[in-house]
């Protein structure tokens, strides 16, 4: 068996193993993930390169950034994660850059922080949309000069890493609402990977029920079948909260199932109940259609229907694209494409 040094050469060096690799991490033979596959495997031979990978939430940008990681040669050292949304403000700067003692009363001894835990491997910085205003320019300062002054310090330290952040929110939005650095934006975003929601991949969730299925299997157990009505469901659901929220699904379908068939009634209520409302609807909503007897112009009277459903999800939404797209069944690009066509 290969250590991991040999094992990270061998996919930064070896572009077929680094494909294998990858299709196994990202499950999925979707167009859509096939790109994302395709992405990183470019970016990984470049192991200095900040990336930033966008998508909403449950779409799996650590999975990702993880896989950027073991397929450079920045596989060698660690992995270094942060969530931009679970540190206070007033403690994220000494997390990022330490502290040296003495630099504030609670302060009593030294302590370096995660960039230099990651010096040689990869900084993840998650939820990046929540870095606070003040902090930007320091961390847009460190990203253009690898270098960092630690709270308190007066000695200047290098390192070097790659950069990966990730974002459910619209960084060019947040730029124009002046709640993020434009310059820190360009900056971020040198190489950018768009993640699929599920439902733009919906062909890949059999795999992807199938994978989550034998994770969860204990050692000699069968594994657990999925009955066709529960299949049906669960490719007819909008995940909202995408690859995340199916693979709870299937933990809870797991525990509630009796035998080893997995069936409609184990299924969350809103996955079932959902389902059956949106059939309803579809249903219902063509029985009050009729055709004016000087027929109409039906291309234009379906934009125009498609019209008045955004301008109501991101009235309803209050102008946040991403919840307005996941209640209309759309990704966000499909929605900014909509947004500029109308």
């Amino acid at each position: 068996m290969w250590t991991k040094p040999l094992s990270t050469l061998h996919l930064y060096e070896d572009e077929a193993a680094r494909r294998a690799f990858l299709q196994q991490v990202m499950i999925g033979k979707s167009p859509a993930i096939q790109k994302v596959i395709e992405l990183v495997c470019q970016v990984a031979i470049s192991p200095w390169t900040p990336v930033l990978l966008f998508g909403e939430s449950g779409t799996g940008k650590e999975v990702v950034a993880h896989a950027i990681h073991e397929a450079s040669l920045t596989a060698l050292h660690e992995f270094v994660p942060i969530n931009c949304a679970a540190i206070p403000e007033s403690l994220l700067e000494t997390e990022l850059f330490g502290v040296e003692a003495g630099a504030f009363t609670d302060a009593h001894v030294s302590r370096e922080g995660y960039l230099m835990r990651a010096n040689g491997g990869t900084f993840f910085l998650d939820e990046v949309s929540s870095m606070p205003l003040p902090l930007q320019p320091k961390l847009l300062r460190f990203l253009e000069e690898m270098t960092f002054r630690p709270v308190g310090g007066v000695d200047e330290h290098t390192v070097h890493l790659r950069v990966i952040s990730a974002t459910n929110e619209d960084l060019a939005v947040a730029v124009k609402q002046n709640a993020f650095r434009q310059d820190l934006l360009y900056r971020l975003n040198v190489f950018s990977i768009y993640l699929p929601a599920l439902r733009e991949r919906t062909e890949d969730i059999p795999l992807l029920i199938d994978h989550f299925l034998h994770l969860a299997q204990t050692d000699g157990a069968p594994t657990i079948q999925i009955s066709d009505e529960a299949m049906e469901l669960l490719m007819q659901y909008s995940w909202p909260g995408n690859i995340r929220e199916l693979r709870h699904a299937l933990e809870r379908g797991q525990i509630l199932c009796n035998g080893q068939v997995l069936r409609a009634r184990d299924l969350p209520d809103e996955i079932r109940q959902l389902s059956v409302a949106d059939s309803q609807r579809l249903n219902e909503f063509p029985q009050q259609l009729r055709l004016p007897p000087e027929g109409i112009n039906l291309p234009a009277f379906i934009q125009e229907i498609e019209r008045r459903l955004i301008a109501q999800a991101l009235k309803e939404c209050h102008g946040n694209q991403v919840r307005a797209a996941a209640r209309l069944g759309l990704s966000r690009d499909q929605l900014r494409y909509r947004l500029s066509m109308y």
